[in-house]
C-alpha cells in the first residue's frame, strides 16, 4: 500500500474552466487569415465562436440568423464579383439587382457591427463577479472598450477572449503521476 504522503497526486488536481468553443487565436493570424480568404474568415469567426459564447455566463446569446444572412449577402457578393469579373454589375445584373445590393450593403454592415456588440456584452456580463448568483452590486466588472470594438470588431473580441476567458495550453491540463 502506498501512503507516501510526498508522492504527487494521482487524480488531476488542476482543471481550469475551460469554454469550449472559445480558443486562444492570435490575432495576427486572424488578420492573415482574414486577408489569405478574401474576408472569408470574418464569417468563419462569428460561426466558429457563437456556440462557446452562447455558453458563457450570461443572458444575452448571439442569435444564428444574422450571421446566416450575412453568409448568404457574402456569398451572393462573391457570385456577383464571380459574374461580373471586370465588366461594371449594372451590365450584368441590371439596374434594379445592382441598386438594391448596394441599399443593402450598409444595414448589413451595421447588422454586424451590432453582433460585435452583442458579443462585447456578452463578455462583459460573464467577466462580472457574481455572488449567491446574483451581480455583485458595487463590484467593477471587466468593462470593454465601444470604441475598439467599433473599430476593431472581431480582432478585438477575440483579444480580450485570449486575455480573459481562453487560458493557454500550458495552463490547463492535469498535474499527476503515476
Amino acid at each position: 500500500m502506498d501512503t507516501n504522503p510526498y508522492a504527487p497526486p494521482k487524480a488531476a488536481v488542476l482543471e481550469l474552466p475551460t469554454v469550449p468553443g472559445l480558443k486562444r487565436r492570435r490575432v495576427i493570424v486572424m488578420i492573415v487569415f482574414t486577408i489569405v480568404t478574401v474576408g472569408l474568415y470574418y464569417v468563419v469567426w462569428f460561426f466558429r465562436r457563437r456556440g462557446g459564447l452562447n455558453r458563457l455566463n450570461s443572458s444575452r446569446k448571439l442569435q444564428l440568423w444574422p450571421l446566416l444572412l450575412f453568409a448568404a449577402y457574402f456569398a451572393m457578393a462573391v457570385a456577383i464579383g464571380i459574374i461580373t469579373g471586370d465588366r461594371p454589375t449594372v451590365e450584368v445584373i441590371g439596374s434594379g439587382a445592382a441598386t438594391f445590393f448596394n441599399l443593402i450593403d450598409l444595414p448589413i454592415g451595421i447588422l454586424m457591427v451590432w453582433q460585435c456588440f452583442i458579443i462585447k456584452d456578452i463578455l462583459e456580463d460573464h467577466l462580472t463577479p457574481e455572488n449567491d448568483g446574483s451581480r455583485v452590486m458595487f463590484t467593477e466588472g471587466v468593462k470593454l472598450s465601444g470604441l475598439m470594438t467599433f473599430i476593431f470588431g472581431m480582432f478585438y473580441l477575440q483579444h480580450i477572449i485570449n486575455t480573459y476567458i481562453a487560458r493557454p495550453q500550458a495552463e490547463v491540463g492535469h498535474v499527476g503521476g503515476s
